[in-house]
C-alpha cells in the first residue's frame, strides 16, 4: 500500500492556508467544496491504483470502504479517535501473534481490556504484572505451536520412511558386525580407536577430520582436501557431539546419527538432508581442548 504524505491539514500546494477544524458541511464554501472533491479524488486514485491488480479487487475494495466509512462515521471526539487507533494497533499485534502460533480471541481480549480499563483503581504494579504474565504465555504458546509443527513434520510420510530406513540400516549393521553399539540416546557407533588421554567433553573445542554420508554412501560434506575442522561441541548437532565425546586425541570412529539427534523433522534441504534422515560420519579427533 502506498504511503500518502499530506500536509498538516491540506495538500502541500495549499500549505500557506491556515489550518482550521471543520469536518462537516457547516464550513462549506465553493473553495472548500472543490478542495474536498480534489482531496478525495487524489487519495481515491492513489489507493484505487493499488487495489486494481489485486485478486478479487472489487470485494477487497468493498471491505476497505467499509472500514473507512466506520472511521468517517464515528464520533469526532478525540478520545474516540484515540480508541480507534489503539484498536487498530491491537489488531495488528494480534495478527502478528497469530502468525507465530500465539492465538488471541478478539472478543475475550476486548472483555479483559474493558475490565482492566474501567477498574475503579489500578495498582502501579498491575501493568508490570500483566506484561510479565503475557510474555510468559506468549512464549508458551510459541513453544506449543513449534512442538505441534515439529510433530506434524515428524509424522509426514518422508520423515517416517527415513526413520524406518535408519533403523533397518543399523539393525543390518549390528547383525553383521557385533562391534557396532547403540547408546541409550539412540546413537549407534563403531569405534576403531578410542585415542589417548582425556576424552572430549560437552564444551570442548576439538580439531576433527570427518566425512558425512547418506545411507547410500553419497558424501554430503567432508574435510578431505581441506583444513581439518575446528569447533566447539556446543555448536554441532547432538548426535555428532555425543559421538566425538566417545573419543580421545587420535581417536577414530564411525557414528550413525538418527534423525532426531541430527537435523530432525526439518532436515537440512540446502545440504540435501531429508527430514529425520540418519547420517553416517567417519570421524578422527586430531586435538582436544577440554575446556
Amino acid at each position: 500500500m502506498k504511503k500518502l504524505i499530506l500536509g498538516a491539514c491540506a495538500l502541500m500546494a495549499l500549505a500557506t492556508v491556515s489550518c482550521g477544524k471543520c469536518g462537516d458541511s457547516s464550513c462549506s464554501t465553493p473553495t472548500s467544496d472543490s478542495l474536498s472533491n480534489a482531496y478525495g479524488d487524489y487519495v481515491g486514485t492513489v489507493l484505487g491504483a493499488d487495489f486494481q491488480h489485486k485478486e478479487n479487487a472489487d470485494a477487497q475494495k468493498k471491505e476497505f470502504l467499509r472500514g473507512m466509512q466506520i472511521v468517517f462515521g464515528a464520533d469526532e471526539d478525540r478520545n474516540t479517535q484515540m480508541g480507534m487507533q489503539v484498536a487498530l494497533q491491537m489488531l495488528g499485534e494480534m495478527s502478528q501473534l497469530d502468525e507465530q502460533g500465539a492465538h488471541i480471541d478478539r472478543a475475550k481480549a476486548m472483555a479483559a481490556f474493558k475490565r482492566a480499563f474501567l477498574a475503579d483503581s489500578i495498582n502501579s504494579m498491575d501493568g508490570q504484572n500483566s506484561l510479565q504474565l503475557m510474555q510468559r504465555l506468549i512464549a508458551s504458546a510459541r513453544e506449543e505451536a513449534a512442538a505441534e509443527a515439529a510433530k506434524k513434520k515428524a509424522e509426514a510420510p518422508e520423515a517416517v520412511e527415513n526413520v524406518k530406513a535408519g533403523e533397518a540400516y543399523v539393525a543390518d549393521l549390528k547383525a553383521k558386525d557385533s562391534s557396532v553399539q547403540t547408546a541409550a540416546s539412540g546413537l549407534s557407533y563403531k569405534i576403531d580407536s578410542e585415542g589417548e588421554g582425556e576424552k572430549a567433553k560437552e564444551n570442548s573445542t576439538v580439531v576433527v577430520n570427518y566425512t558425512g554420508k547418506h545411507l547410500n554412501g553419497e558424501v554430503f560434506d567432508t574435510t578431505d582436501g581441506r583444513t581439518p575442522a575446528k569447533f566447539n561441541l556446543q555448536g554441532v548437532v547432538p548426535g555428532f557431539r555425543e559421538g566425538i565425546m566417545l573419543l580421545g586425541k587420535g581417536g577414530k570412529a564411525t557414528i550413525y546419527i538418527p534423525g532426531e539427534l541430527a537435523y530432525g523433522p526439518n532436515g537440512q534441504p540446502a545440504a540435501g538432508i531429508g527430514p529425520n534422515e540418519m547420517l553416517v560420519f567417519d570421524v578422527e579427533v586430531l586435538d582436544i581442548d577440554p575446556e
